[in-house]
């Protein structure tokens, strides 16, 4: 199912429907995850590898007054390959799960199906989100 309305107009009984987001997700992927996910699912564009590897395996320095900080976690900011690299890092979380409605726009996730389903999915995006560097916003 590609759309959350009919889903939702259509619930069925023992289905729920959850809306999920990532806290300061771009700002907390770890990079190491990021380059990897590059290297195991666009290795067909080695250029592009070798441009993310030269743009992220090393710290960024960042300049705010008389303050030095070292960015070491996720795309930067303004960076126009920043959304593909965060999407392609979390794509084979998001094909992992078991739900019936499975649909995400960068850190935020709508899922539907089976209560027991939508626990057991919620526990792996949880665990995996976590291994990635990215945690729920449970405020939401």
């Amino acid at each position: 199912m590609e759309d959350a309305k009919p889903y939702l107009e259509s619930l069925p009984p023992g289905h729920v429907f959850v809306k999920l987001d990532f806290s300061n997700a771009f700002n907390s992927l770890h990079r190491s995850e990021m380059l990897q996910s590059v290297a195991d699912r666009v290795s067909d564009l080695s250029d592009l590898y070798a441009f993310c590897y030269s743009s992220y395996y090393h710290p960024s320095v960042l300049f705010h007054g008389a303050y030095t900080i070292l960015s070491q976690e996720g795309p930067q900011q303004g960076d126009p390959l920043g959304p593909l690299l965060f999407c392609n890092t979390i794509q084979p979380l998001l094909q992992s799960l078991k739900v019936d409605l499975n649909l995400g726009f960068l850190d935020d996730l709508s899922l539907g199906g089976l209560e027991s389903v939508m626990a057991d999915d919620i526990e792996n995006v949880v665990k995996e989100g976590e291994r990635l560097g990215l945690v729920l916003n449970t405020s939401k």
